[in-house]
């Protein structure tokens, strides 16, 4: 069923947000009436994404996630010391060094100057501020509860880095591991083994079958580099532009999750990242519904969101979140259960976020497992290479001067 985005008044003339499911506009303003509420503006919550996105980019200037952690953080504690929305703004725009986000709070400043609610204002900006911020902010407006809610929506967004920044770490030393071995294997093919064919010349028929193999290979990597730099060069460039295309998401999703050692840390991170956005919103109060869809939007993997369309529409049809999630092999049992359990005992939240917690100290010893084994293995596969080039080298050196013994 499609949900609308409404901006409505109450008799006392306050300005609401919020979002119905309907079958039509008409029904749902129909529906929105009939809680007493006047109708300003209603529309598709898809339009919504669509029009925010539309948006002025701000300057081009990219704005860091540490810049909006920090700028929740601050709205936090002034809002909770009883300081003004607007007061706010404007003493954390002074404080701020980025350009581009310095924008971003200026436009945000003149919309809630205006009228507009704080939430729709940072909807405006859907690349500076993702959905889960506007829906929690939306939440604490209807509960009068804005600095708490901010407060949980910076520990969540500082977690949310701190779990980037270990799985990234945890790739980058195999991934200086792998240049480094493509870049001395091709060291002594095109520099080294060159000199080697030189001192060889004319000896040809003592040399052993695994130098002569690469001696071939040396050869033709130096005679042909342009060819082979070239279909090297685009091969790498076009990898990356089509695995960030929407056509190649899908397969580079597969591939992560397929990835012998690999697999299991990239899984464990998308179960903590939903599980986590879940339990805090669903914490908030915000409906099970519009949750399940912005935790779908979160999660960074095509896989997972299948899994929580299937959810979704499950939900819609009247069922309990755990039905579908037993249906999945991306769930595991035993956090089903405890999902089960939670919606049975109307302590869904609370379970979340036990579950998460547990799952982000699984996703922790996974990260350090996989730091653990790629280091030697990547170790031993580059000195394997390097070992038998080295090998092919010297060996026809005792050849040689064994049959000249001879």
């Amino acid at each position: 069923m499609p949900r609308f985005d409404y901006l409505a008044r109450n008799a006392s003339g306050e300005s609401i947000n919020g979002v119905i499911s309907a079958p039509t506009p008409a029904e749902a303003a129909r529906l929105i009436r009939a809680e007493g509420k006047f109708v300003v503006r209603i529309q598709e919550a898809a339009q919504v994404v669509e029009a925010a996105a539309t948006q002025i980019r701000i300057g081009g200037n990219r704005v860091k996630s540490t810049d909006v952690i920090h700028f929740v953080t601050q709205m936090s504690v002034m809002v909770d010391t009883g300081v003004s929305i607007t007061e706010a703004l404007d003493s954390i725009i002074e404080q701020t060094e980025s350009v581009g986000f310095q924008k971003v709070l200026k436009h945000i400043l003149a919309d809630v100057e205006t009228g507009t609610p704080f939430s729709t204002a940072l909807a405006r900006h859907p690349k500076v501020f993702k959905p889960l911020v506007v829906n929690l902010v939306k939440a604490s407006e209807a509960s009068g509860q804005l600095g708490p809610m901010l407060d949980r929506c910076a520990t969540y967004l500082g977690n949310q880095r701190e779990t980037s920044r270990k799985v990234v770490g945890a790739l980058i030393y195999p991934a200086f591991l792998m240049c480094m071995s493509i870049g001395v294997v091709i060291f002594l093919m095109t520099f080294l083994m060159p000199k080697f064919t030189g001192l060889y010349k004319g000896k040809e028929h003592l040399l052993p079958v695994p130098t002569k193999i690469l001696m071939s290979i040396s050869g033709w990597m130096t005679t042909y580099w342009m060819y082979w730099s070239s279909v090297l060069l685009v091969s790498v460039v076009g990898s990356v532009l089509f695995f960030r295309s929407e056509r190649g998401q899908r397969p580079k999703d597969w591939i992560l999750l397929h990835t012998p050692l690999l697999g299991r840390m990239f899984h464990r991170t998308c179960l903590t990242r939903s599980l986590r956005t879940l339990g805090t919103l669903t914490r908030a109060g915000v409906s099970i519904l519009e949750a399940v869809g912005i935790t779908r939007a979160v999660v960074g993997n095509r896989y997972f969101q299948d899994m929580w369309d299937q959810v979704d529409a499950r939900v819609q049809d009247g069922e309990q979140m755990s039905v579908p999630l037993l249906a999945t092999n991306l769930m595991p049992r035993s956090v089903t259960q405890m999902v089960r359990a939670g919606e049975r005992s109307g302590h869904l939240a609370d379970v979340l976020d036990r579950v998460s917690l547990f799952l982000e100290r699984d996703l922790e010893q996974s990260i350090k497992r996989v730091t653990l084994m790629i280091e030697p293995i990547m170790i031993f596969v580059m000195g394997g290479i390097v070992g038998s080039i080295v090998i092919a080298l010297l060996l026809p050196i005792f050849t040689i001067s064994k049959t000249m013994g001879h």
